[in-house]
């Protein structure tokens, strides 16, 4: 190789290229950190509403599931099978009368979500306390008429059960029922 090539190659490599490795700088980390964070704060919200959401629903079809075993049950074995609210546990229990001694046995229970709470209870057409609410189920697949609401931050949804065991989920408050029963023969005026 010339001299003068060589010199050549020496004063390229001794030049200084510019850094192509180089790294993020303290500023550029910050910003990302902080767009993440904020990122972050605007997805919470929606995912923990959506999980709440999701426990909700499971909760309710999990709890007309319940209500539909009690009465199958009692009708499979001839025993009388109450659903009945647990206040210190907030769940669902069912629970069997020893055809015997009369004693309640509890059975499966199911626990509610958390933010949720059963606030208005009917038996027949009166309200009623969660202390006496209960939803009996007798062995010829007759119920006792009874209605349950629950309330999931602020949105209401309500159970009634009718006298023929039949088990109807509603969106809202217990709904007024009249007595629709007509006389035979009776006249309604209408307006």
């Amino acid at each position: 190789m010339a001299p003068q090539a060589a010199t050549v190659t020496t004063q390229i490599l001794a030049k200084k290229s510019p850094r192509t490795d180089r790294g993020f700088t303290l500023v550029e980390m910050i910003v990302v950190i902080t767009v993440l964070a904020v990122l972050a704060a605007a997805v919470m919200p929606r995912l923990t509403s959506d999980l709440r959401s999701r426990q909700t629903r499971e909760f309710y079809s999990k709890a007309r599931n319940l209500m539909l075993e009690a009465r199958s049950s009692s009708i499979r074995d001839g025993q009388t099978r109450s659903v009945r609210v647990d206040d210190s546990g907030n769940r669902l229990v069912i629970e069997t009368t020893d055809s015997e001694s009369g004693d309640s046995v509890a059975g499966r229970s199911l626990d509610m979500p958390e933010g949720m709470s059963a606030s208005a209870y009917r038996l027949e057409q009166t309200e009623s306390s969660s202390a006496e609410w209960a939803a009996k189920f007798y062995s010829d697949g007759r119920a006792r008429k009874v209605g349950i609401s629950f309330d999931s931050d602020g949105r209401v949804t309500t159970f009634m059960i009718d006298e023929r065991g039949a088990v109807r989920q509603i969106d809202g408050p217990l709904p007024d029922e009249q007595d629709e029963n007509w006389d035979a023969g009776g006249y309604e005026q209408r307006v």
